[in-house]
């Protein structure tokens, strides 16, 4: 199986299910900005943390395996969770912000491996990756502004990034963005 099959087999089972999600990670990064390699599938999803069993054994009936004890305490620790699919992993986050319900809710369908799947906009994919602002986050962010430079929502991505920002107690996450723009 090839990630690319597993990506249609992940997307497929959630817009089967009904349940709210963002492809975000590498393989959003590669369609909002410059396509790169990536190993694995980074997902945001809507669901209540106590009823991650029921989407345990959706996921489980769709042929996807886990470690139930694993996911259920990182959930209880983190809010993020794994799956596989064969020889591949799709990293779940458990949406609990006011930022990721707005991302959720600001959601684009884009047509990738020939079925469409819920992005977020440049501007949410931004936001996403300055948490983190790990070395892959920043040339990520940078494609993407480079590609969407002119038509970034400033407003919205500054807003975002201050409220983000003193949220984390960070004033980082303004100030990248500030310079970005």
């Amino acid at each position: 199986m090839t990630l690319e099959n597993v990506f249609i087999k992940v997307v497929n089972f959630l817009e089967e299910n009904k349940y709210p999600y963002l492809i975000i990670g590498g393989i959003a990064a590669g369609v909002l900005g410059e396509p790169r390699v990536t190993g694995d599938i980074d997902i945001n999803i809507k669901i209540k943390k106590d009823s991650v069993g029921n989407f345990l054994t959706d996921v489980e009936n769709a042929g996807f395996t886990f470690e139930r004890n694993d996911v259920n305490k990182r959930v209880k620790e983190t809010g993020t969770f794994k799956i596989y699919c064969q020889d591949f992993h799709i990293d779940f986050i458990i949406s609990s912000t006011k930022f990721e319900e707005s991302a959720l809710k600001r959601h684009k369908k884009i047509k990738i491996f020939g079925i469409e799947a819920n992005f977020p906009t440049p501007e949410d994919l931004i936001l996403f990756k300055i948490i983190p602002a790990r070395p892959m986050d920043k040339i990520d962010i940078e494609n993407i502004v480079g590609r969407h430079r002119d038509k970034l929502d400033k407003k919205y991505l500054l807003d975002w990034a201050m409220k983000l920002a003193d949220e984390a107690e960070d004033m980082r996450i303004y100030e990248e963005i500030k310079k970005l723009l």
